[in-house]
């Protein structure tokens, strides 16, 4: 065996943790530059800004779906206030993590949270359907569908625990907005409603646009809020 043979294992070690380092180090790097830019972006949009926080405080909040999810919860970049046209305001980067030691993943999405006036939210869940769900469907996993919207029914799972009060709030014109802005996910629950597109962070110059994406979806719920 040559001198080269026998340092190879040691060598492609090496080159892999350096590899390793390095990418920890870049990623490190654009969490740094994010920060720094949302926390740059946060007055201009009238907002607080906090780096990190252990958890949401309010209850009718983190018992919505999404913050249900999986495990090792985090909160970071929290900008906070009220925005015209809101009644309270969080938007955060969110993650979770789901699997076991043998195949974890992480699950990061920017999350805009929203208070309505009135608190009369019924308790519901919005999300871009998929064959897992189509296929729960035939053994009874609940999708609320609309016959005279079958383009939003085909695209959405909706779930919700009063089923009426969903349907009552899903008035036409609103199907319709989700029909031509896909890949919302909605959770909804008394006086709070989480906006996000799963797995998506929102670049900070796209906030002011993910702002106004969110403020909409909150107006178009004109019965609850």
């Amino acid at each position: 065996m040559t001198g080269v043979e026998i340092y190879l294992p040691w060598l492609v070690f090496g080159g892999a943790a350096a590899v390793g380092i390095a990418g920890f180090a870049w990623s490190r790097r654009q969490e740094e530059r994010r920060r720094l830019a949302l926390a740059a972006l946060a007055p201009r949009l009238g907002l607080k800004f906090k780096e990190s926080a252990p958890g949401l405080s309010a209850e009718d909040y983190r018992s919505l779906h999404l913050f249900a999810k999986g495990r090792d919860r985090t909160y970071r970049n929290i900008l906070s206030g009220k925005p015209e046209g809101t009644h309270g305001l969080i938007i955060c980067d969110y993650a979770y993590t789901t699997g076991d030691r043998n195949s974890t993943k992480i699950h990061r999405q920017t999350v805009a949270l929203l208070s309505t006036a009135k608190g009369r939210l019924p308790r519901f869940e919005l999300r871009p359907e998929n064959a897992f769900h189509r296929l729960g469907s035939l053994f009874g996993y609940q999708d609320i569908d609309f016959p005279d919207s079958p383009g939003f029914s085909k695209r959405y799972l909706l779930r919700g625990t009063d089923e009426a009060a969903v349907r009552a709030l899903f008035g036409l014109n609103l199907r319709q907005y989700f029909e031509t802005h896909p890949d919302w996910c909605i959770d909804g629950r008394g006086r709070w409603l989480a906006a996000y597109r799963q797995e998506r962070l929102v670049k900070p110059e796209d906030y002011p646009a993910f702002l106004d994406e969110a403020k909409l979806l909150l107006w178009a719920l004109p019965r609850a809020t």
